[in-house]
């Protein structure tokens, strides 16, 4: 998307490298390997080329992530030439379809139309509170809790790839690590399959911010029907309707905000974070409810610092103004709510909110995140969806 107006071809491209890593059951994984890379922990982890589902020609990892890639082919789709235009979603169409029917048939197993996810890798927000939380709860296999008694964490550290050359302190800490490397290793046992996981002993949520995405991926995905002329299954469009109307099981009247929900207890996680601000985004949020949630979005002493928007409340016990989804603000994030805050007519605070984010990136450079309360750059440097984002949303400034 932040090609999209400077080269369209180059954005489509992109877009069509995905799909080389499409299962045959529809699903896109998060992660495509690129050879000549030796990023040994993660491929032994996911081994791909074991699971008969997966493509042949590239390892990829075995669960997916918010499914924007709708969002960004009309987008990329708008900014080409018509012939080309054309082609490009002909060509997306069945590959998307294929994706959204995985989403409702494989991670929406009572038909409630909310998606599932049983790791946090998928949510996008990977360390955020309410996941951490459920990861707690899930008992311990014998080698993880030898780890933990030995403190051999610290050790293991070694092997991680994300700490190599970034302090320890702005990464996921060992004991959260180690468990999300625990359910992966339990996930790969049950073939990375919903349906096969013993419930006592996995981790599944309905998690707010992906289903929030996944029905504004779902209408970009019949607009592109609509375009070139090809209706999406009749079955595919009902389950649009009950994702629609099922995001509004996760809002808590009492806090008035969106929460993710334990699909297991059947209970929402009331640890709040970021994602109640994706909601905006789905069209879906009654009125009411959208102007609870912009008045704690303009709240100093919660969302809106110096530096917002930080991905957990300034005065929740996990804040930490540098470490990853626990505080830190995220330009990803930020550009999911101005699109969200447009949507409900809030076209001032978007606006402010957008030259908050690029004076960010402008003043510490293309930083992984930020902090909510200095504006210090923490995490990888040269991060490409800063700069992406960034990219887009100059433009729009422009």
């Amino acid at each position: 998307m932040g090609l999209a107006r400077s080269d369209p071809s180059r954005a489509a491209g992109e877009l069509r490298s995905l799909f080389r890593g499409q299962w045959a059951n529809g699903m896109l994984p998060h992660m495509i390997f690129a050879s000549g890379v030796h990023d040994v922990g993660s491929r032994r982890v996911w081994q791909s080329t074991r699971d008969p589902r997966a493509p042949r020609d590239v390892a990829t990892s075995c669960i997916t992530q918010p499914p924007l890639v709708a969002i960004a082919a009309q987008r990329v789709a708008d900014a080409l030439p018509p012939a080309e235009r054309r082609e490009f979603l002909v060509e997306l169409l069945p590959k998307l379809t294929a994706y959204h029917s995985w989403l409702y048939t494989e991670r929406d197993p009572n038909g409630v139309g909310l998606v599932t996810l049983v790791h946090p890798w998928e949510s996008g927000l990977d360390t955020s509170p309410p996941w951490m939380r459920a990861l707690e709860r899930m008992p311990m296999p014998w080698w993880l809790r030898l780890a933990s008694k030995l403190r051999l964490a610290r050790l293991l550290r070694r092997l991680r790839y994300d700490t190599r050359q970034l302090p320890a302190v702005e990464r996921t800490s060992d004991d959260d690590g180690l468990r999300m490397l625990a359910l992966a290793v339990l996930l790969k046992k049950h073939h990375f399959d919903l349906h096969r996981l013993p419930p006592t002993r996995s981790v599944q949520i309905e998690d707010v911010a992906f289903n929030a995405l996944v029905n504004v991926a779902n209408r970009a995905l019949e607009d592109i029907a609509d375009d070139v002329g090809a209706p999406l299954p009749a079955e595919l469009l009902s389950q649009f309707r009950r994702a629609d109307e099922a995001l509004e099981t996760l809002w808590d009247e009492a806090t008035g905000q969106y929460f993710s929900r334990d699909a297991i207890a059947g209970a929402l996680i009331e640890l709040p974070t970021i994602a109640t601000f994706f909601a905006l985004w789905s069209r879906t949020v009654p009125a009411s409810r959208a102007a609870q949630l912009v008045e704690r979005l303009r709240d100093p002493s919660q969302y809106w610092p110096a530096h917002p928007v930080p991905s957990v409340p300034l005065d929740a016990v996990d804040f930490d103004a540098a470490r990853y989804w626990k505080g830190p603000t995220w330009v990803n994030a930020n550009w999911i709510i101005v699109e969200g805050l447009r949507a409900h007519g809030e076209h001032e605070l978007a606006a402010s909110l957008r030259d908050k984010t690029l004076e960010l990136v402008d003043t510490a450079g293309c930083y992984e995140y930020y902090s909510a309360v200095d504006g210090g750059g923490h995490g990888a440097t040269d991060f490409s969806w800063t700069a992406a984002l960034a990219l887009d949303l100059l433009s729009d400034a422009d």
